[in-house]
């Protein structure tokens, strides 16, 4: 997939709690490489600005995950494949099972970690007081159930139909989701090009505007 990077700056999506709460999953599990906000390329804010505008009443945005440092992407890559050789896979077959719910982490324009570009969201949806809505799983799951579809087959009508809301919503404004994660939505990387079907990315690796490090 070609890579033309646009250097669209990431801003903080934490700015506008009436409708979007970022709360940073990572920073409060304590996880090295992890940052207290969460922050996410302009455009990807201006798409949540319109998906908040077709919420239902008194409906708000919970977002867990945007940018991921990349020591913190390698963290959790490797976290995952000793989770996944926990389970009895073997080496190889404990990587490959990790790449399906953590991307392996990569700067290269070609191979690089959708959250490292500020192109990657992870969220859900609240009710007015910060209660979540029933997904039918929890952020970060890694069972069958964490794929968005699951529940068009199995018997969870609300979760069935919360996943759809959260889908429409996203879709809607113009992202793509990565089907084994119904928590996970891309616009702009390699991910949502592959995807959607368009001729190039335009988000690669970038970093916040920090100017004191």
């Amino acid at each position: 997939m070609e890579l033309r990077e646009n250097n669209e700056p990431l801003v903080q999506a934490s700015l506008y709690p009436e409708k979007i709460l970022a709360r940073s999953w990572y920073y409060g599990e304590g996880l090295k490489g992890s940052i207290p906000d969460v922050w996410i390329r302009e455009s990807v804010y201006e798409r949540l600005l319109k998906v908040t505008e077709s919420l239902p009443d008194g409906m708000r945005i919970v977002i867990w995950d945007g940018w991921r440092s990349y020591e913190l992407q390698k963290l959790l890559f490797e976290k995952m494949v000793e989770r996944m050789k926990a389970k009895g896979h073997s080496h190889d077959d404990a990587h490959r099972h990790a790449a399906v719910f953590v991307y392996p982490p990569s700067k290269e324009a070609d191979t690089v970690s959708w959250h490292l570009t500020g192109g990657a969201l992870d969220l859900t949806l609240a009710d007015r007081y910060g209660r979540l809505l029933n997904m039918g799983g929890n952020f970060d799951d890694t069972e069958e159930h964490s794929h968005t579809n699951y529940y068009e087959t199995h018997d969870n009508a609300i979760a069935a139909s919360n996943r759809k809301l959260l889908l429409r919503l996203m879709t809607g404004a113009g992202f793509s989701n990565y089907p084994s994660e119904w928590w996970h939505y891309d616009y702009g990387n390699r991910g949502w090009a592959e995807r959607t079907g368009a001729e190039y990315a335009f988000y690669g690796y970038t970093e916040p505007p920090f100017k004191w490090q």
